[in-house]
């Protein structure tokens, strides 16, 4: 499908005219993240919409290089538009949720709810503290990802891709397969590079500071993720006037659709009112 001039692949199931619900992945995914989700949510009469972003999966790579993430809020905008929905539920993973934090503030009409994961909210603390410092650091694998390294460094440095969530090596194989490929790696290096470089020192400098949430949200992250910080489930809380809930699934890592997709697809199937969960009355 054609999205703002550019191709992007979109998987889609369940009933064509059931409430829409998009899925957004992260890196190093693309839309067999959601595997496990598409046919509990086609069965309950939803119509799930798995995009691939920009430069990943099977979408065309953008000639403008542009990878900053509210370019790929507009591309999913872009995609609402051109499917013909004014109203869409959002889950989101990694940057796919950080996405889906911009969409929300945004264009809250567009999105009736969201289920977000594992990336806390773009609101700056209310001032700089060493636990807000440390949380920077965090952000230094991030440096390899986005230096200029030559292409058999860049190959060789996606082994360490395999074994991710815990899956078996045939489905990281589904992942790795498709970042070995040259447009996927300068992807690669320009979402992470351009964060780092363009999108980082205005984030710290308040650029959604004093924005609020009017969009019903529940956020999810695993205990045992790299970037787990307790405060960070409610870190949204002061920022909301709409329903908010952030809980922590313990055990589950940074890959919460895989390693948690029961619980997950529990909790997204009853906060979307899935009428399968809906009490007999």
């Amino acid at each position: 499908m054609r999205v703002r001039g550019l191709r992007l692949h979109v998987a889609v199931a369940g009933p064509e005219h059931g409430r829409p619900v998009m899925l957004v992945h992260g890196w190093p995914q693309h839309w067999y993240e959601w595997r496990h989700l598409l046919g509990p949510l086609a069965q309950a009469g939803f119509r799930a919409i798995a995009p691939d972003l920009r430069g990943f999966g099977w979408s065309e790579y953008p000639p403008d290089e542009d990878f900053r993430k509210e370019t790929l809020a507009d591309d999913l905008i872009g995609l609402c538009d051109a499917l013909g929905h004014e109203r869409v539920a959002y889950v989101g993973h990694d940057w796919g949720c950080w996405a889906g934090w911009l969409i929300c503030l945004r264009r809250p009409d567009l999105v009736e709810r969201a289920v977000l994961l594992s990336v806390r909210p773009p609101f700056p603390p209310d001032q700089i503290e060493p636990a807000a410092l440390g949380r920077l650091a965090r952000l230094a694998y991030q440096l390899p990802l986005a230096a200029p390294l030559p292409y058999p460094l860049k190959l060789r440095a996606l082994q360490v891709l395999r074994g991710l969530g815990g899956n078996p090596p045939e489905e990281e194989e589904v992942y790795t397969a498709n970042l070995t490929q040259p447009s996927q790696l300068r992807a690669t290096t320009l979402l992470y590079r351009q964060f780092l470089t363009r999108e980082l020192g205005p984030l710290i400098a308040g650029r959604y500071a004093g924005q609020r949430l009017t969009v019903p949200v529940r956020f999810l992250v695993g205990d045992q993720d790299f970037l787990f910080e307790e405060d960070m489930v409610d870190a949204a809380a002061p920022h909301t006037d709409a329903d908010y809930r952030g809980d922590v699934l313990r055990g589950a890592g940074h890959f919460v659709a895989d390693d948690a997709k029961e619980e997950l697809r529990e909790v997204v199937l009853d906060y979307l009112g899935a009428p399968a969960l809906t009490p007999a009355r």
